[in-house]
């Protein structure tokens, strides 16, 4: 199916979520992603501020304040498709954008480059378990991760993770998927079928 058709539908699946599935799937998914940050020397984690019906970072920010992370999330450039990642201390920091989006304001922050973020929190609407993703069709985060060699993981529910999507040439894969009942390590699905 294509990218354009399979986005669309699978919007359609998570606008029809509950507020109280929805909001229970997010806490499980906070968790698993938690233990798994504890688990792992990331001191700096990029993510950005989710808005309904993706999976919420908002208790999942303030979560990783309290544990002593840098926390850094995106401020898109539209005219070259470029993202620059700034530390936010609170979310007063933040400003709306064009389409709503929330973004650092970047005279109250600080720009972090590519090689001082451990772990990217990489946004999608349908992911494979070998980690390609269908995003929202900016094409950000693919030229990001292209210079990126740090730990990529996709935050989603399980409805979101399918078993193949179409991909392009460009398209840059996660190495995990987590969901509010399991984790997919796709590196590892990767490497086995290759």
């Amino acid at each position: 199916m294509p990218k354009i058709l399979t986005r669309n539908a699978m919007r359609e699946k998570l606008t029809a979520i509950d507020e109280i599935t929805y909001t229970n799937y997010s806490k499980q998914i906070e968790e698993q992603f938690l233990r798994y940050v504890a688990a792992s020397d990331a001191s700096t984690i990029a993510l950005t501020i989710s808005s309904f019906p993706e999976v919420n970072t908002w208790g999942i920010i303030k979560q990783l304040w309290n544990i002593g992370k840098n926390v850094v999330v995106p401020k898109c450039k539209p005219s070259d498709k470029s993202m620059t990642f700034y530390q936010i201390l609170n979310f007063d920091q933040l400003e709306r954008v064009y389409m709503h989006l929330l973004e650092p304001n970047p005279q109250l922050t600080k720009a972090f480059t590519p090689q001082e973020i451990d772990l990217i929190v990489v946004p999608g609407i349908v992911y494979s378990e070998k980690g390609y993703r269908i995003g929202y069709g900016g094409g950000y985060y693919d030229r990001f991760l292209a210079n990126y060699n740090g730990d990529t993981v996709s935050l989603a529910f399980k409805i979101q993770v399918v078993e193949d999507v179409e991909t392009d040439v460009f398209d840059l894969p996660v190495d995990k998927i987590i969901t509010q009942n399991e984790i997919f390590f796709c590196k590892q699905i990767r490497e086995k079928d290759e």
